[in-house]
């Protein structure tokens, strides 16, 4: 039994696009979270607040990592979908140069 595959480049593109909202969104979100974070030093010192503000710096890079897959997906995407439309227009150019 042969399976097909169908794939439509302009949904890879979209999505692509999609995620791209979604990691501007995210990376907006996090650069706001420290920004609040370091905001709340003001009204709150102490050992406490030191604590609390190292604790969520702590998640810099796994912020920033997310944000470098999610971008990495996108580009993945987007090549995948250039590939596919070049190979199908490949397989149409071949297709107008058969003889009868």
């Amino acid at each position: 039994m042969a399976r097909s595959i169908m794939v439509d480049p302009a949904k890879l593109e979209k999505a692509a696009t999609g995620i791209d909202q979604q990691a501007a969104d995210y990376e907006r979100l996090y650069k706001q979270l420290f920004t609040e974070v370091e905001a709340m030093g003001a009204a709150w010192q102490g050992a406490d607040n030191l604590a609390y503000v190292t604790q969520i710096k702590g998640f810099t890079d796994d912020f920033m990592k997310m944000k470098a897959k999610m971008d990495e997906f996108s580009h993945f995407l987007k090549t995948s979908a250039k590939t596919y439309r070049e190979t199908q227009n490949e397989v149409i150019s071949g297709a107008k140069r058969l003889s009868n």
